[in-house]
């Protein structure tokens, strides 16, 4: 369910996925982008949603450059999924040209490797699998999940709330038995949540690229369900399935009990 916030893009509440095991509660498991932009009106909202902990999935520089507005009675954790990243640029503060500046070099060191922004973003989500740094934010991710829960609602984001929340909710949602079609119908939200947000940017940086350019920026702000399917692929790969994966990540059986004792009706 999209969570209507001012600033903050791409929130939602995970609540009302119905399950193999139960349906997933209101108002305890939600996703966003980062809340650094976060006003006065968005802070009352995620309260309304009894906002107790935040969960920030991003890079210490990230968080550096742009942490995230302080809430009052609102734990926050950093579970870090990348050592560090290319991506995470907050552009709301940033005008036309200088977005321009930071996607095009992003776009030209693909290129220089032979990837196109999309193939980039597939290896992308392969590393996640073949990262041992990954597997331990996941593990811490999903593991204070299962044995710390709280009253309230919990609330996990990245920058854009799409490629690490994305990852992250897609393992969550499979421990707590959610189907692949229903997994990737959350993650596929982003591009109906993001739209305004992402056409806003493109506007910004039109008179600095060229209209090829242009579609690849567009690419990068969005997601593509083979991002997500060469996850899984990679997962079935190198690890036989997601739940030989999730006990590599470090969860025992009775840590997914606990997450569907805790969060499903």
């Amino acid at each position: 369910m999209k969570i209507e916030l001012q600033k903050v893009s791409n929130a939602r509440d995970l609540g009302g996925i119905r399950t193999k095991y139960g349906v997933i509660q209101r108002d305890r498991l939600l996703r966003s982008g980062h809340l650094s932009i976060a006003s006065p009106e968005d802070v009352a909202t995620l309260k309304a949603h009894h906002l107790e902990r935040i969960i920030d999935l991003r890079t210490p520089a990230e968080i550096e450059n742009h942490p995230d507005v302080e809430i009052q009675g609102v734990s926050w954790l950093n579970v870090s999924i990348m050592h560090a990243t290319t991506f995470g640029i907050s552009y709301e503060k940033l005008d036309g040209a200088e977005i321009a500046v930071k996607l095009q070099a992003g776009i030209d060191r693909m290129t220089a490797r032979g990837e196109t922004p999309i193939e980039h973003m597939r290896i992308l989500y392969k590393q996640f699998v073949a990262s041992e740094f990954s597997h331990m934010g996941y593990g811490k991710f999903l593991k204070t999940l299962a044995n710390d829960p709280i009253d309230g609602s919990t609330l996990w984001h990245c920058t854009g709330g799409k490629d690490r929340c994305g990852t992250c909710t897609a393992l969550l949602l499979h421990c707590l038995g959610a189907s692949r079609d229903d997994i990737m119908s959350d993650y596929l939200q982003t591009n109906e949540q993001v739209l305004t947000h992402a056409q806003s940017i493109l506007a910004k940086v039109k008179p600095y690229v060229s209209e090829d350019r242009l579609e690849l920026v567009q690419s990068m702000l969005l997601v593509e369900e083979s991002y997500l399917v060469s996850f899984w692929n990679e997962i079935d790969k190198s690890f036989g399935s997601v739940d030989n994966f999730i006990a590599h990540c470090g969860l025992t059986q009775q840590d997914i009990e606990n997450l569907r004792k805790h969060y499903l009706n």
